[in-house]
């Protein structure tokens, strides 16, 4: 038996993406299509089809907070999220960053 990796592929614009090749667990009641793939810059995406949902979303998990801090940084992430939160240059207000995310969906 063959250890799942990912395989090239090429979309219609001829541009590079990598398709996982192997079988992605699923929970017992979800019926939908799933599929992973890996761009070019290593970054790894889950695709979800939902024939029976009627909108549609994307999220993205960029393996931060306090279960991807360093080792030799306990809190980076928490010192990190105030730095985007409680204001900066472009953001100066608290909040502001959040209101802009809001507001612009």
């Amino acid at each position: 038996m063959c250890t799942p990796e990912f395989v090239e592929r090429q979309t219609t614009s001829n541009l590079t993406y990598y398709m996982f090749d192997g079988p992605l667990e699923q929970s017992v009641g979800d019926t939908r299509q799933h599929q992973l793939i890996k761009l070019p810059n290593n970054m790894v995406v889950l695709c979800t089809s939902d024939p029976d949902s009627a909108k549609a979303a994307a999220s993205l998990s960029v393996n931060v907070g306090s279960m991807a801090d360093p080792k030799e940084f306990p809190g980076m992430a928490h010192f990190l999220e105030h730095m985007l939160f409680m204001g900066s240059a472009k953001y100066p207000t608290e909040n502001e960053y959040t209101e802009y995310i809001a507001n612009n969906l």
